[in-house]
């Protein structure tokens, strides 16, 4: 029969009451003693008061003191002070009676200070009186059993505390514990679960883990983390680390299983949405590389779309976008992904309506799960909605693309036709793409001005460079056609002052010169036509005019190269006699300029027609020949200044090759056009002036352009010029109209014959050494006071600002060079003399 623990401490109890006895004595009493000093467990005999008599070597042993040390002690000195209140309530009882013993599990404080715990039985011996006599203590050390249950309650109390689900179950898969996190994680009270298959907690798709897995326990195997999926009492899913290790008996036979489950869902939800982050940003990258690498605008945009498309899984993809052209004009542009151009041609072009609004302004993203739900849609005439025929489009997703300026380049738009498409994940990647391509955009905007800006300005730098080379074969002509002139000049004033020239040849030789010298004028004429044109300083002296007159003037003037080169000149005109505004010099000019260039280019013996037609509101004259005709590709530059210098030299006509664009620019003042048609090399041309039949009103002309013939008398001129053949020259034709002229070639000099001479007209050359012809004109007009006084200046500088310098210095009257003597004879006629100016009237 086994003997239990407890048993054995009743045993040894009474043994040590019977040893302690006063009879005990003989054999009896050595048996006693013998078992007292041998006993497992500590004996100790104390009297009422506790103090101790005697231990037995357990006792010592248990607390490290020496039987001498303990006897004399008392029992609250060796009991930790915790437990000595129930120590002295349970002795208390003892001695008065009420209990016969009482059993205290409490610590006792070794001689070293360190603390055992003890189950401590205490009884009473007591006098025939009842009285106590002495208490006999049993001391049975318990630290390894309080331990173990320290141990157990601190496993129990982590287990119930664990945020992890702790199970145990049986070998059969039959739960049989169930702690508060087991309860949290699954939803499942302990008493809902208790005694019911595991298989509860796993999704039908998973049923077949169980088996294995207690197949694997029944062999002993203990399964680490083993990761899946199991099911809440509310049917969620969740998804779990398993860790399941197998239970032993005290025999080490396999019993169960001890299984804990940890949610794993945030884990891995994390670890998803970290792989998603880091594709995304792969993928993000990628597109930002090809973005940043791109430079037209056009393929730069259709990259962004197509990027943002993939990235959020849209179905659709839209980017509109603003340019700005040369002119500074506005557009606005679209790339489409996932559907073609034809799919949105019908619809154009989004406004700013209220869905729009926001991505247009830049306000920020648009996310709507379902935007046929936003209050903001389907408030616009026509459509209230989605126009018929479009895309459908559930999801929405737009988003601003602005500029680092802060100014809205466009937006990408996004549309699924699925509801709940798009997540702030999608947001945040769309946005990322915007700031790409806006950086982008900005950088290929800029690059496409730069390339602008190069292009424009070398195609200044060429334009100049042609300019230059115009400019140098224009000189190069002009130098031809001014030289030409000077060879019969120099020889027909040989022969006019040769002593055997007949009265013929001189006369001859006076046409000569005066024919030249007219070609020089010319020349210079249409220099100056074109410079003023060019600055839009040339006036038209407007008048009531006849078309017949001034064609009979152009003919005039363009006849002697007609007639040299054997051509038929046919002239139609309108049989009706029609009066019209214009300048009739100027028109003459035009025509004469077109007739020319006719003779010019057109073969001997050639054919050469002047026709006019009246409509309602306009004149059109036409000049068609049928000579060597004008390409295709320069029918542009015609009209351009010196186009045509490249070939004057090859021709024999001469020429400065500015007819035309003379001839343009005198009509475009009429406000009228010129334009030319040829059917090609060696189909002839045709030149067309269309004038508008509307009045104009006549300007002034400037002072010194002309001036009034009448009568009056001699007058008393000073020239001043240091050009000593012009100015005596010009002396010369004065006294032969009857002036008494002086010539002066110096400033001071001029003011010197002013004050002595005191004329009544002073000619000034305005660039003369010393005192130029300003100076001298101020000073003259100062000393001349009220006095009658004509000024006029002669000089080869005939802008108009030199006109208004002329002007403010004192001058009446400004004149060009080469000076028409008749021309200066008449104006002075037609001023007072200081005599007149002071006659009585």
């Amino acid at each position: 029969m086994r003997v239990t623990a407890k048993q054995k401490t009743e045993r040894l109890r009474s043994v040590a009451l019977r040893g302690s006895e006063p009879s005990a004595a003989g054999a009896g009493a050595e048996w006693y003693r013998a078992i007292f000093d041998t006993a497992a467990v500590g004996i100790v005999v104390a009297d009422r008061d506790r103090r101790i008599h005697e231990v037995n070597p357990r006792v010592c042993e248990l607390l490290g003191y020496s039987a001498q040390e303990l006897c004399g002690m008392t029992g609250e000195q060796i009991t930790h002070e915790e437990d000595r209140a129930a120590s002295r309530v349970g002795t208390a009882a003892l001695v008065s009676g009420e209990v016969e013993r009482f059993t205290l599990e409490k610590r006792y404080v070794r001689k070293d200070g360190g603390i055992i715990w003890c189950r401590a039985t205490a009884s009473a011996l007591r006098d025939p009186d009842g009285q106590v006599r002495q208490i006999i203590g049993v001391i049975e050390e318990v630290g390894a059993r309080k331990l173990s249950e320290e141990v157990r309650n601190r496993l129990a109390a982590v287990v119930e505390s664990s945020d992890d689900a702790i199970i145990s179950k049986t070998l059969e898969g039959v739960i049989t514990s169930w702690n508060r996190g087991a309860e949290r994680l699954f939803g499942y009270t302990a008493s809902e679960v208790l005694g019911k298959p595991v298989t509860i907690l796993i999704p039908p798709d998973h049923l077949d883990e169980e088996p294995a897995i207690l197949e694997r326990l029944k062999r002993g195997e203990r399964i680490d983390h083993y990761e899946t999926v199991r099911m809440r009492k509310d049917g969620t899913l969740l998804e779990v680390a398993l860790t399941v290790s197998p239970i032993r008996d005290g025999e080490g036979k396999l019993v169960g299983a001890s299984k804990i489950s940890r949610d794993i869902s945030l884990q891995k939800r994390i670890e998803k949405e970290a792989v998603e982050h880091a594709r995304v940003l792969e993928l993000l990258n990628a597109a930002a590389s090809s973005i940043a690498s791109q430079l037209d605008l056009r393929s730069l945009v259709q990259t962004v779309t197509d990027a943002a498309t993939s990235l959020c899984g849209a179905r659709y993809g839209a980017f509109f976008y603003n340019i700005t052209g040369p002119a500074g004009e506005g557009y606005q542009l679209f790339a489409l992904s996932g559907a073609s151009v034809e799919d949105f041609a019908q619809f154009g072009v989004p406004r700013n309506t209220p869905v729009f609004a926001p991505t247009f302004l830049g306000q920020g993203a648009l996310r709507s799960d379902d935007i046929t739900a936003d209050p903001r849609y389907g408030l616009l005439e026509p459509h209230r909605g989605m126009p018929a025929g479009h895309l459908p489009v559930r999801s929405y997703l737009a988003v601003p693309v602005v500029s680092r300026s802060g100014s809205v380049l466009g937006g990408l738009f996004l549309g699924h036709a699925s509801p709940g498409v798009f997540t702030e994940m999608s947001e945040r990647l769309v946005t990322g793409i915007a700031n790409h391509a806006a950086v982008a955009i900005d950088n290929a905007q800029l690059y496409e001005a730069a390339q602008r800006e190069i292009a424009t300005r070398e195609r200044a730098e060429a334009a100049l460079r042609e300019n230059d080379r115009r400019k140098d074969e224009f000189l190069a002509v002009l130098a031809h056609e001014l030289r030409n002139p000077l060879a019969p000049i120099r020889q027909a004033a040989m022969i006019s002052k040769a002593p055997g020239a007949s009265d013929a040849q001189k006369r001859w030789s006076h046409d000569v010169i005066s024919r030249q010298v007219q070609h020089m004028s010319l020349l210079l004429d249409d220099l100056l036509d074109v410079s003023r044109i060019t600055r839009g300083s040339l006036e038209l002296r407007t008048e009531i005019t006849e078309l017949a007159a001034v064609v009979d003037a152009a003919v005039e003037t363009a006849r002697p190269i007609i007639d040299a080169k054997g051509h038929e000149l046919t002239v139609a005109l309108p049989a009706e006699t029609r009066r019209f505004v214009a300048d009739p010099l100027r028109l003459a000019q035009v025509l004469s300029n077109l007739l020319t260039n006719a003779a010019k280019y057109t073969d001997p013996h050639g054919r050469i027609r002047l026709s006019a037609v009246y409509t309602a509101e306009h004149l059109t004259l036409r000049v068609t020949d049928n000579g060597i005709g004008i390409p295709a590709e320069a029918l542009d530059e015609v009209f351009t200044m010196f186009s045509q210098v490249k070939t004057s030299q090859d021709r024999s006509d001469g020429g400065l090759g500015i007819g035309l664009a003379l001839a343009k620019g005198l009509v475009e003042l009429h406000g009228g056009t010129l334009g030319a048609q040829s059917a090609g090399a060696g189909r002839g041309s045709e030149f067309t002036v269309r004038l508008p039949l509307r009045a104009h009103s006549p300007r002034r002309p400037t002072s010194g352009d002309s001036a009034a013939i009448g009568p009056g008398t001699g007058k008393r001129v000073l020239i001043a010029d240091d050009n000593r053949d012009a100015a005596a020259s010009l002396a010369i034709c004065l006294e032969i109209d009857g002036h008494e002229v002086q010539v002066v070639h110096e400033g001071e000099t001029a003011l010197a014959a002013f004050g002595a001479q005191r004329p009544d007209a002073v000619l000034l050359d305005i660039g003369m050494p010393g005192l130029d012809g300003y100076e001298v004109a101020r000073r003259m007009r100062a000393e001349s006071g009220a006095a009658p006084l004509t000024l006029i200046a002669i000089t080869g500088w005939g802008q108009q600002s030199h006109k208004a310098a002329a002007l403010r210095a004192g001058f009446d009257h400004h004149f060009t060079k080469p000076v028409d003597p008749a021309q200066i004879s008449a104006l002075l006629r037609a001023s007072p003399s200081a005599a007149e100016a002071h006659a009585p009237r």
